[in-house]
Parts: structure tokens; sequence; C-alpha cells
């Protein structure tokens, strides 16, 4: 249901503050990021606490989402400022960052299958990432700190609804290798086993590196299984896979191999299962 209500302004401190937030500097400052769009605020809601929604249009907020205290309308100039978006949509969402969230490191369990990114730099392959986690059943990420920032507008805007479904931990990769031995430890790299023919597990680490790098020294001295993604013809092919696609295509076999195979719960809106 859809509501009116008044048209509470945007302070000029406000506007100012929310056109900065596109830099992480500036979000680690304020302790706030946006999310654009209907589509995104609807799958984000219920996830982080709610600092304001900015819209061009009042009669866009549902009346669910409980924000009537702390919805702004603005002009479509004033939105373009805040917008991080070539064609900004009429209605965003500021949210506040959870306290401690770069702080708190969750002990992996043992039984489980996480992915670990090892300076992954481009928002939207981390978006997309985040995305294919969520497909495939991936609730926790593990990312190094060089890591492109989960909450830059690129990111969110990527993850098209998944931000808050996949806990996304920013640590010291090496550091948690070496705390639990015990986890087997999986690496895209080229002098690895065809991951066709390897033999795989429902639990453990899989490790997507850099875009241009690759997986760092450091961690990959400490890759237990080192799987390689084969060419369909090896002597004519392009040079490499974007990593969020390699990440696709080594969950899809991790997943599909295990237990049967997948258990697919539906298909994407479009009908195909992707977008």
């Amino acid at each position: 249901m859809l509501r009116k209500q008044e048209n509470m302004e945007l302070s000029k401190a406000k506007q100012g503050i929310y056109s900065q937030l596109s830099r992480r500097k500036m979000r680690d400052r304020h302790g706030l990021f946006i999310a654009e769009g209907r589509k995104s605020i609807e799958d984000t809601i219920g996830s982080f606490e709610v600092e304001a929604i900015v819209t061009t249009n009042p009669e866009s907020i549902p009346e669910e989402w409980g924000c009537r205290n702390v919805s702004f309308v603005v002009s479509q100039g004033q939105m373009g400022k805040i917008s991080s978006l070539s064609t900004p949509s009429d209605i965003l969402a500021v949210y506040r960052i959870p306290d401690g969230y770069y702080d708190n490191v969750p002990e992996p369990a043992p039984d489980k299958l996480y992915l670990l990114l090892d300076g992954v730099q481009d928002p939207g392959n981390l978006g997309t990432i985040i995305r294919t986690a969520h497909w495939f059943g991936i609730d926790r990420i593990y990312a190094s700190k060089d890591t492109v920032d989960i909450f830059n507008p690129k990111t969110v805007q990527s993850t098209m609804g998944s931000l808050g479904r996949v806990e996304v931990v920013y640590c010291d990769l090496c550091r948690l290798l070496n705390d639990n031995p015990e986890i087997p430890v999986y690496g895209t790299l080229l002098n690895g086993d065809n991951i066709y023919e390897a033999s795989l597990s429902a639990s453990g680490f899989i490790i997507m590196g850099n875009e241009g790098k690759g997986i760092s020294a450091p961690i990959r001295n400490m890759v237990t299984s080192p799987l390689l993604i084969p060419p369909y013809d090896s002597g004519n092919h392009s040079e490499s896979l974007n990593v969020a696609v390699a990440t696709a295509v080594v969950l899809s076999q991790f997943r599909g191999c295990l237990n049967g195979g997948l258990k697919w719960g539906g298909i994407g809106r479009d009908g195909a299962g992707w977008g």
C-alpha cells in the first residue's frame, strides 16, 4: 500500500553528507551507505537500520516500510547530486553501517563452504560475486582488507538485493587460514587440477583472486587443492575469465557434484534463472 505524507524537506547539511557517500572515506566517517531504486530498497530494508528515505515522489513510498518519520522529498536536481547513478532513480535509502562491521570476524564452521576473496577490486565484480554466492547457498564471504568495500554504491547495485543475505567479513586471510588448518583450501590456479575431474569437498574455503594478478603469493602457498577451469578449446580461447564469471563456474561445479547435484528452489523472474 502506498501512502500520502507531508513533504519533509531534506536539509542542506544532510544533502551534503549523502552526496559524499560514494566515497569510502565519507562512508566510514558517517557510518552510512546508500541503496538506490525500489527493488534494492525492498530487498535490504529489513537488514539494515534506515537513516533516511529520499525520494522525488512521496507517493512511491510503501506504508509497510515503516519509514514515515525519516522520509524526505527532494527535487530531481537534488536527487542527481546525491545519486551515484548516471540516470538517478526516483527513490533511495540511506542506511547505517552496523557498528563494528569491519571488526567482527566470526569463526568458520568446519562443515560449511565459504568464499574467500583475495584483493578483488572492481565494485561490480564484488556485487555479482555476492549475488552468485547467494544463488548457490553461500551465506558468508571472507574478504581480504584490500578487497573493494561492500558498501560501494556500484557494489550495492550489483548485488541485486543479495546484500543483506550474504555476510561479508573483512579480515586477514593468512591468519584465517592458519587458524583453521583442518579446513581444505581450494584456489583457482594455472597449475591446478581440472575442476571437472577433481574430487571436491562439501566444505572448505574457495579462494578467488584479484582481477589482474590472481591469488597473491602468500595465500597461493596455502592452497591445498589447486583447481583449473579449462577452456573448451585449448588452442582458441580468451586469455582468462572474469573473476565473477569464474566464481559462478566454480560454485556451480561444487554444488552440482555434491549430494546428488543442486537442489533448485526456483528460477529467476526472467524464467531462465539468470539476468
